[in-house]
């Protein structure tokens, strides 16, 4: 499935993942930012259309149709190839070399290499 999703409805996905069903007014109280009803309303609507939200009952409460693991790993994959043509490699060293690491993450970078069989 493909789980493309514009930064919008990546906030409202946050939330279903994290309460596992909200009405459409508890979405808006948890957002980090004010939309009004109508432009909630729509990027449900667009959820629901593309597979990803499901709605029900009475109030309509909303819940995740897909597991955020599943929308994360496509995400992670689509920047990978996108701006580094795949390679995991290209990207890790492009932060490395701006300094975009912490040491702390240098060395869980370091461990995690270590313990690779490659």
């Amino acid at each position: 499935m493909d789980y493309k999703i514009s930064d919008s409805e990546w906030k409202i996905m946050e939330i279903l993942w994290e309460k596992g069903a909200a009405a459409q007014n508890d979405i808006m109280d948890a957002l980090d930012v004010k939309w009004n009803k109508n432009t909630v309303y729509t990027f449900l609507r667009r959820l629901e259309h593309k597979g990803m939200v499901q709605s029900g009952g009475s109030p309509k409460r909303y819940q995740a149709a897909v597991k955020r693991e599943d929308c994360v790993e496509q995400e992670q994959e689509s920047f990978l190839n996108k701006i580094y043509h795949g390679s995991a490699g290209k990207m890790v060293a492009a932060f490395v070399e701006e300094g975009k690491l912490t040491e702390k993450e240098v060395e869980e970078l370091k461990r995690l290499l270590k313990g690779m069989d490659v």
